[in-house]
């Protein structure tokens, strides 16, 4: 089941004063925005096995990073990049384990209005009015973007037409309310985007790859790591590559009944 990050700010004091890792506690997990359609679908699948009740705080994988590194309770972290995961390790914030589960590609999305763009350096041109991306230094999708802005030459040229969304699905809605004439957007965001085409001309080896880390935080209890393995079993991965992401090492499957 979800749980929105108000649910999580209320609950943070009883989940602090409840302390974590305690055998049959709910599963916390803080997960990139990216994620939101197929992990609900893997948390479905999990509890319907007779795994334990999963709550999963979603947002932009830096601004979770540091609600964790502040003493947010999380059971287990999932992030779109890799620099939110560093980020722990710099503040010297204990995983258990850590398993690279997916990967993911950057593609633009428009509105069906707008003419179809060849090539990303006509995103400078006068026909482009705004051009949305998530915040880089909140969420990595921006950050994959800036570098491949920053690659092909192109990032001082849109300082002026760019707007900042909070994580992924923010910056497709500015384009989907018409606040901007383009966004950003994982490819797998931009599969569920009603009313907006999707054009595929961000050259992939103009970012890093896209890389979603696993962190099994430090005092987990037993039902999380039942979970994080779950999350690189064959059941998990089928959703997830049914959902458009690439999955990048199968685990054993859970063998629960």
């Amino acid at each position: 089941m979800g749980a929105n990050l108000l649910l999580i700010a209320l609950l943070f004091p009883m989940f602090i004063s409840a302390g974590c890792g305690a055998g049959d506690k709910d599963v916390l997990v803080f997960s990139a925005t990216s994620l939101t359609d197929a992990l609900d679908e893997v948390i479905s699948e999990f509890e319907a096995t007779g795994g334990g009740e999963v709550l999963v705080s979603y947002g932009g994988s830096q601004t979770l990073a540091q609600q964790i590194a502040n003493g947010a309770p999380a059971d287990i972290f999932i992030s779109a990049g890799r620099f939110p995961v560093d980020f722990l390790d710099d503040r010297e914030v204990e995983s258990q384990k850590r398993e690279d589960l997916l990967s993911n590609r950057l593609v633009l999305v428009v509105g069906r209005s707008r003419p179809e763009i060849m090539d990303l350096a006509e995103l400078a041109s006068d026909d482009v009015g705004r051009v949305a991306l998530a915040a880089p230094d909140l969420a990595p999708a921006g950050g994959y973007a800036k570098e491949s802005l920053v690659s092909l030459g192109l990032w001082d040229a849109l300082q002026r037409k760019m707007v900042f969304g909070a994580d992924v699905r923010a910056t497709m809605a500015y384009v989907e309310s018409g606040n901007a004439d383009v966004a950003f957007v994982y490819r797998t965001d931009a599969a569920i985007a009603g009313g907006l085409e999707v054009i595929d001309v961000v050259p992939v080896d103009s970012y890093p790859q896209i890389v979603y880390p696993a962190l099994l935080m430090n005092g987990a209890s037993n039902t999380a790591a039942e979970f994080f393995r779950f999350l690189s079993g064959e059941r998990a991965s089928a959703i997830f590559d049914a959902r458009g992401f690439i999955v990048l090492d199968e685990g054993p499957e859970d063998e629960r009944n």
